[in-house]
């Protein structure tokens, strides 16, 4: 019998779709700009760009000119500019009665490098809105580039006119027309590679065969994506310390770095070897401007990437809360996750901020994908969630991302196995293990449900007062002494239990005397109050021992 799949799902899944292809128009637009960048040729792109996502008008455009917003095309409107100068650079809603009017700002190298008026009858669609938002990143990137053009050839035609009076600044002249004219080459031969099929990989080839240098580049997680060895070079370290100031075991490898940041985010790193520091300023011009070349490379795959985690969430999120089985193999499928095999339940809780402050819901997919454990991520308030196939080994995982976000204070709880419908059972498993782990005394760690024991079954809510008293009444007596006699009255007792009561095993545990167990029992019994012939007495004693072993010392 073949289940109804929901239109609702389809719809999403057509919209995604179609998202992915404006992303990757987008993607083409921005690569255009960069070819030949002029704010008049970037601003035209920009404003055919948004006609075609939304359909509107653009009644004016503004470029960036010391400092502030001038009108670049458009018909004079004061009452418009004023509007857009109170933004502030940032975009949204102008509010003018006539239906929507919207400033889409670009910003490019930290500033606001100019802005587009966007009209129409009614507000575009959240897909469209976002696909506005994607435009403005490589917008504002090449009227960056194109200002910086227009300031060096500013600079160059007023040499060429010093020029014709001294012949000292002809050589000045020269000097600068041939480094416009390197500067210019670099622009082609990394424009042309970024246009290639594997447009990242190429640029970092082609700023090395520009440089003849070694050039890496690693992810916003220190992970290398990217390396072209030039002669013999030591392994990149972790460069991202580099871009903050703190460089020491980069600088001391050789290594420099260069951050690449896209919507005011670090999302990699270039690092190019010079174990000397001989970059000259058109090594240095070449490798700033394969960061701009690579931001836009990589903003694209975040985008995309962005809309996959998005429905992965929402899926992760509907499935511990008992989704439709059917309906949620159907949105699986179309991530590429398999849920017709078993599941299990994974929560992670870490200090917030981060020492790194890397996002440890990021960190958390980064490291999964490096440990090739495929995986449904949701964010929540305090912890994220993951949904993992139930035979992946987890085991390395507290490890990795205590690396990744440079903190050991997280924790880790791991469900039971289960099938796709019963994961609600593995989430609340999952949350048992993790709230076990933090309220025992080594809080820091990764914890499965499997391995709990005893204390599944034991209730530790109110953050285990009532399991606390049980101790206390059982065993209380016996860990004071313990403590202030420096004896092992408790493990004493572990042990004879463990034994069933037999005096030889139990002797031959400790590796003492029978005379000498049976002083300790007495102890036992004059200081708890207890008969150990009571089978009651017995089984509680049993109890408590194996609980307090587990709450001290027996989570991983």
């Amino acid at each position: 019998m073949c289940a109804l799949i929901d239109p609702e799902l389809v719809a999403q899944a057509d919209l995604d779709a179609k998202a992915r292809s404006g992303l990757y128009d987008l993607f083409r637009v921005g690569s255009t700009m960069f070819e030949q960048p002029t704010a008049r040729r970037t601003l035209r792109l920009a404003s055919v760009s948004a006609k075609a996502i939304c359909g509107c008008a653009v009644p004016a455009a503004y470029v960036a000119r010391g400092g502030r917003l001038a009108r670049h095309s458009g018909r004079a409107d004061p009452r418009l500019d004023l509007m857009v100068e109170e933004r502030a650079g940032t975009s949204g809603v102008l509010e003018n009665g006539r239906g929507w009017s919207y400033a889409l700002f670009f910003r490019g190298t930290g500033a606001v490098r100019g802005a587009l008026v966007l009209r129409r009858a009614a507000e575009p669609s959240p897909e469209a809105m976002f696909l506005l938002g994607a435009l403005a990143e490589p917008t504002g990137a090449a009227l960056a580039t194109a200002e910086l053009i227009d300031r060096e050839r500013r600079q160059a035609d007023e040499l060429r006119q010093l020029g014709q009076t001294q012949e000292g600044e002809n050589r000045t002249l020269t000097a600068t027309i041939q480094r416009l004219d390197t500067h210019q080459r670099v622009r082609d031969t990394l424009a042309a590679a970024a246009r290639t099929e594997d447009g990242e990989t190429q640029v970092v080839s082609a700023l090395s065969a520009l440089m003849g240098r070694s050039v890496a580049l690693q992810d916003s997680f220190g992970k290398e994506r990217t390396l072209v060895r030039v002669g013999d070079c030591v392994a990149p370290p972790d460069l991202r310390a580099a871009t903050t100031g703190t460089a020491d075991a980069a600088a001391r490898a050789g290594w420099h770095s260069t951050a690449v940041c896209a919507g005011g985010e670090l999302v990699g790193v270039i690092g190019v070897y010079d174990p000397h520091d001989e970059r000259s300023d058109d090594d240095r011009f070449a490798v700033e401007h394969a960061s701009a070349v690579i931001a836009v490379e990589l903003e694209h795959r975040r985008s995309v990437a962005a809309v996959e985690i998005r429905l992965g969430r929402n899926l992760a999120d509907d499935l511990v809360l008992g989704a439709d089985i059917v309906e949620a193999r159907a949105r699986a499928e179309m991530l590429g996750f398999d849920l017709s095999g078993s599941q299990r339940a994974v929560l992670v809780s870490w200090e917030q901020p981060s020492a790194s402050g890397v996002d440890i819901g990021a960190a958390l997919g980064h490291d999964l994908i490096a440990m090739r454990v495929p995986a449904l991520i949701s964010r929540r308030t305090d912890t994220v969630l993951a949904v993992v196939a139930a035979d992946a080994d987890l085991s390395s995982l507290y490890r990795r991302l205590s690396t990744t976000v440079f903190s050991e204070r997280g924790t880790i709880g791991v469900g039971g196995r289960c099938v796709a419908d019963d994961l609600p059972r593995s989430y609340a498993e999952a949350g048992r293990a993790l709230k076990t782990r933090i309220e025992s005394s080594r809080p820091f760690g990764l914890s499965h449900h499997d391995d709990l024991g005893l204390l599944r079954i034991l209730d530790t809510s109110n953050d285990g007062r009532e399991l606390n008293r049980y101790l206390d009444e059982w065993l209380g007596a016996l860990l004071e002494h313990d403590r202030e006699h420096h004896s092992e009255l408790v493990h004493t007792l572990t042990l004879y239990l463990d034994s069933g009561g037999n005096y030889d095993r139990a002797a031959d545990a400790l590796t003492i005397h029978r005379s000498t167990l049976r002083y300790r029992l007495g102890r036992i019994r004059e200081l708890s109050g207890r008969d150990l012939t009571d089978p009651e007495h017995r089984l509680n004693l049993h109890i408590a021992v194996r609980v307090q072993a587990a709450l001290r010392g027996g989570l991983r």
